[in-house]
């Protein structure tokens, strides 16, 4: 099982991006803003995103965080070493961003054919949890241009719609988190009771939690869990995975959140050269 991974420094924010459509005002700037509601609007059920820097940047993960992807959706990373390159350093080809549960893992008729963990929809359900998340996870590779074609032929809108673009290199620990980890829908909606005596909900926001432990840092990995907290803190946001490239794509999509820390606890020393310390991500 390939340990967690934690992207905490999101290339993408120092691109300059473009897009082959989009609707209205609806373009590529808003890849960059931490706001479920500002997002890319193709005119159709395709997108070609392009990523440009300045100096080469390492790269070993694309991320397309919430869209309106359902799972027969395909996507395509291509990264060159220069802007004016021919030939990429990087072709991830097509690609399932957001597959489906692997056939005869889940007897007949529990799930729906081609059904994965998400509540798949547009921007007016992402509050309420909808929305997947598409994610490529490579080999790291240093780039100046990204260029990123998805496709989702099958969204029920119409149009292929994406909130967020994550990009860049993990950080990945020796040894993994405990056994353990906890995985919470928090539901902001509260439960009430009219004069007559029925029992109504007052709905709001949605979001999920992950807690997990990392009981058995080494020193380096210490030293880059500490430069994570000092620079992240609560503020910024990152791309968590507990299970990153697991044979189960379900068990990855339920685990994978883009969030913000939401503790900054004690990095204890229990014994001699090893480091432990919680953390817990709550989805942005």
């Amino acid at each position: 099982m390939t340990n967690l991974r934690i992207l905490y420094d999101n290339a993408a924010d120092r691109a300059t991006l473009t897009a082959s459509s989009q609707a209205g005002t609806l373009g590529p700037a808003n890849l960059q803003r931490d706001s479920k509601n500002a997002i890319l609007r193709a005119t159709g059920t395709e997108q070609t995103i392009t990523a440009t820097w300045p100096t080469q940047e390492s790269i070993a993960c694309v991320a397309l965080i919430f869209t309106n992807m359902t799972s027969s959706a395909r996507m395509r990373v291509r990264g060159y070493a220069q802007p004016g390159d021919s030939a990429p350093v990087l072709d991830t080809g097509n690609v399932f961003p957001c597959p489906a549960a692997v056939h005869g893992t889940y007897p007949w008729g529990v799930l729906p054919l081609g059904w994965n963990a998400y509540k798949w929809g547009g921007v007016n359900t992402w509050a309420r949890g909808g929305g997947a998340d598409g994610v490529a996870w490579f080999a790291p590779v240093r780039v100046r241009k990204l260029v990123i074609d998805a496709w989702s032929p099958q969204s029920p809108e119409g149009y292929l719609e994406i909130s967020r673009l994550v990009t860049g290199n993990y950080w990945s620990p020796e040894h993994n988190a405990e056994y353990g980890a906890q995985l919470l829908p928090e539901d902001g909606s509260e439960a009430y009771r009219t004069g007559a005596g029925g029992l109504k909900t007052q709905i709001r926001p949605s979001n999920d939690k992950l807690s997990i432990n990392l009981a058995h840092l080494t020193p380096t990995d210490r030293a880059r869990f500490m430069r994570i907290l000092r620079e992240n803190g609560k503020g910024e946001p990152m791309l968590f995975s507990l299970f990153p490239e697991s044979p189960d794509p379900l068990l990855e999509q339920d685990h994978m959140l883009y969030g913000k820390a939401s503790n900054i606890d004690a990095v204890a020393t229990p014994y001699f050269e090893t480091y432990s310390a919680p953390l817990q991500i709550e989805g942005i």
